[in-house]
């Protein structure tokens, strides 16, 4: 990035250049005060100060003085488009052109009012007539550019760009407009050269410093783009644009207080800017202050009701609430009114009320739409998970990675990504990267990579490290184990844990299932049993957990209280053990003293504990959490709990799941009735009990595969 220091000597040389233009000028005028050409050239140095009543002043003096004279009229059409007399404007410009049909400047002047007034493609007459007699112009090229990237044709406006830089290679508009365009078309690398261009010629340009510091935090370069978008409003503190992105940062970072610092400066330049008001609604959202965000929304449409991002946030406030069938109206309508985020959100909202088919048809749509949106992209690859299209979804679900709602600062690698090549000893970091039952869940594929010929390092969550010792591939020294979030061993290439799906073109079909590949301790798991035996613990025996993890977006929806299990504790001739872990271990002391749970797990400081715990127990009962899969992966039998709108990895109206044969999954009819899926969950452990009853082997025959203590 340009320092301070040089954006400082470019603006005081830019003053000097002013100041001694304005002086020969002025002299001019001392010799004759209607000389139309000193009058022109003191309007045009009010114009570059930013002075547009005194240039239109000085404009208009010189078309009384030289009414004939074409320029004038063309400096006059500039000054008056610059103080926003967009009417005013066209007519001097037409009169420029009536003077001298042929006249560049009064074209390119009436190019960029049609192109103000949203008329991009009469725009493009303008710019090409002007082309016609004058192939050269760069400001003529910048203009069909411009006009191109309004009508969506971003590769063809790049090329418009490129013209305009032969013609005249040292142009920051033009690198820093072919920086906007390349974004759009997902070129992000090459945008940022192009915007880090723009500012080492012209260091002072705050409109790029503002769309790098965007483009860094999409990025998630979070320091960096702060520093580009505090940069940014420096130079121009008015821009209520970089306010209301350095707020949006904050707010991403939940930094809430500097957040609203930010915000407070913007509402402060302009009160009634919608734009500034749904920042409010959003960041109050992001707060769960739900009264506070609707309060913030209505002024917004109270002074601009067809502000399509004030009536895609109504929807979006509506889906939160619940209310989906609203939220896809007010979807609908923020879509015809040009939101581009609207179509995707419908889809969500579609989704919800189990319109599976028009959800993926919105979904379809939305990508259709914008090709580069991660956020679409990603949408679209979870219906299409959800069912059961994994050739299309696993490819899509590559998109998370520029999806800042799952990976607000992916981890960067200089080390190139394995696409499923054979390895031929090459050293491959297989990383987690999302939960903890995900890293479980896809950590069966690490055998399947070192078969094909690499060295394998799995890089997992403190939590689950010492478990990923039970892997067969780690137990035979094909593989070793890694902490996140410490620097692994040296590597020649990475892959997420979550991407081999898609290396492996796994089908519903071709999950790999060999039998239970995790395992406890052999020593721990008969510690277990004799202290569950010490307290009476012979029966039957059920682990239950209840919540997950509150801070997934989703938890509400597929956790639950304890309270709520309790009609299932009814259950005659059962040891209940908890395995729950975190914060709703604590609802344990609210249960009734007619009531015994066992807390089993509280204290466990990694799920290797938890495993040996596991591997003593008849039958698992839980939510969608970690516990579910750590019993599935032991091939334990485990009955999962889930909403009426489950996880994309449970599919849909199926009772069974390929990733874990051993599961069965309970889910509600009607969302929130966690009572009758109790019911039904109640009836099928009565069975199940029956149908296990006496058989003491049971316990100890579930345990996958064994791993030596350490010494």
């Amino acid at each position: 990035m340009a320092n301070g220091g040089n954006a400082r000597r470019g603006e005081l040389s830019l003053s000097q250049r002013l100041n001694g233009a304005a002086l020969g000028y002025q002299r001019m005028l001392q010799k004759n005060h209607r000389d139309p050409k000193a009058l022109v050239g003191i309007s045009l140095v009010a114009l570059a100060s930013r002075q547009f009543e005194a240039s239109v002043q000085m404009a208009k003096a010189a078309v009384a003085a030289a009414p004939a004279m074409d320029v004038a009229w063309v400096t006059l059409g500039q000054a008056l488009k610059a103080a926003g007399r967009c009417d005013e404007a066209k007519q001097a410009y037409l009169e420029a052109i009536r003077l001298d049909g042929t006249s560049p400047l009064a074209w390119i002047g009436m190019g960029e009012l049609l192109m103000a007034e949203g008329l991009p493609e009469q725009a493009l007459d303008a710019y090409e007539f002007v082309l016609r007699r004058r192939p050269a112009m760069a400001t003529a090229h910048m203009g069909i550019g411009h006009a191109l990237a309004c009508m969506g044709k971003d590769a063809e406006a790049l090329e418009s760009y490129e013209r305009a830089l032969i013609f005249a290679p040292k142009t920051p508009e033009a690198e820093f407009a072919a920086g906007f365009v390349l974004v759009r078309l997902g070129r992000i690398e090459d945008a940022e050269r192009r915007y880090r261009r723009a500012l080492t010629l012209r260091p002072d340009f705050a409109a790029a410093w503002m769309n790098l510091g965007c483009l860094l935090r999409e990025e998630g370069r979070e320091a960096y783009a702060e520093a580009a978008l505090r940069r940014a409003v420096e130079l121009r503190p008015e821009m209520i644009v970089g306010w209301l992105n350095l707020a949006l940062l904050k707010r991403e970072q939940r930094i809430f207080d500097e957040a609203e610092a930010h915000l407070q400066r913007a509402f402060a330049l302009d009160p009634e800017r919608a734009e500034t008001l749904v920042a409010w609604c959003q960041l109050q959202s992001a707060k769960k202050d739900q009264a506070g965000a609707w309060g913030w929304l209505r002024w917004a449409l109270a002074r601009a009701p067809d502000n399509a991002e004030a009536v895609n946030m109504t929807g979006i406030l509506m889906h939160t609430e619940g209310r989906f069938s609203k939220a896809i109206e007010a979807f609908e309508r923020a879509e015809a009114l040009g939101s581009g985020a609207a179509v995707s959100n419908r889809g969500n909202s579609l989704l919800d009320l189990g319109r599976m088919d028009e959800a993926m048809r919105s979904h379809v749509a939305a990508v259709k739409n914008d090709p580069h949106c991660a956020g679409a992209r990603y949408n679209l690859a979870l219906v299409q998970l959800r069912l059961g299209d994994w050739d299309r979804g696993w490819r899509g679900y590559e998109a998370r990675w520029r999806f800042r709602e799952v990976h607000r600062a992916p981890m960067v690698f200089q080390k190139p990504r394995w696409r499923g090549e054979p390895l031929r000893g090459n050293r491959i970091l297989l990383h987690a990267e999302q939960g903890l039952g995900d890293a479980i869940q896809f950590c069966r594929y690490a055998p399947l990579v070192a078969a094909r010929g690499g060295e394998v390092i799995l890089q997992v969550h403190e939590p689950v490290e010492w478990l990923m010792h039970s892997l067969s591939v780690v137990q035979g020294g094909r593989a070793q184990v890694a902490q996140l979030g410490v620097a692994p061993p040296e590597f020649d290439l990475e892959c997420p844990l979550m991407s081999l799906p898609a290396v492996f073109r796994t089908a519903v079909d071709t999950v790999p299932w060999l039998g239970p590949y995790l395992g406890a301790e052999p020593e721990l798991t008969a510690e277990h049993e004799a202290k569950l035996r010490a307290v009476g613990g012979g029966l039957f025996r059920v682990g239950v957990a209840w919540a997950g993890n509150p801070r997934y977006k989703a938890d509400g929806r597929r956790s639950m209280k304890l309270a709520t299990l309790l009609p299932l504790f009814l259950t005659k001739s059962v040891t209940w053990v908890s395995l729950q872990k975190g914060e709703a271990c604590e609802q344990l002391k609210e249960v009734a003293d007619e009531v015994v749970i066992l807390d089993g797990s509280s204290g466990d400081k990694n799920l290797a504990e938890t495993a040996a715990l596991v591997a003593t127990l008849d039958v698992v009962i839980t939510t969608d959490t970690c516990i579910a899969h750590l019993a599935g992966a032991m091939g334990k039998p485990v009955w999962i709990m889930l909403p009426h709108l489950a996880d994309w990895r449970w599919m849909e109206k199926v009772e069974t799941t390929p990733w874990y044969p051993t599961a069965r999954l309970f889910r509600q009819e009607s969302p929130g009735d966690w009572e009758e899926v109790l019911e039904r969950v109640s009836a099928e452990l009565g069975l199940f009990h029956s149908q296990r009853s006496g058989s003491e082997n049971s316990r100890l025959g579930a345990t996958a595969v064994a791993h030596e203590r350490a010494a």
